[in-house]
């Protein structure tokens, strides 16, 4: 997380750590009402860091802003 702060900067890495959360609860929810895990499994966290931080090589600050703005707010931004 440190190098992707040093390469992403400080609001990114702030919106790269808030995707990964997102991504981490919607994966590990759908896993474990399939049940392909069960609650003392642990579910690693790195892929979904993984994930988040390619993103905003593609999309701009405020692209990603106005976007999770309309996932936290339910479309209502």
């Amino acid at each position: 997380m440190g190098a992707l702060g040093l390469f992403f900067g400080w609001l990114n890495m702030i919106l790269i750590s808030v995707m990964s959360f997102l991504f981490a609860a919607i994966v590990s929810i759908i896993i474990l009402i399939t049940r392909r895990k069960k609650m003392n499994e642990y579910i690693p966290f790195g892929p979904f860091i993984v994930v988040a931080s390619i993103i905003p090589i593609y999309l701009t600050t405020s692209q990603l802003i106005v976007i999770l703005l309309k996932v936290f707010s339910l479309g209502t931004y």
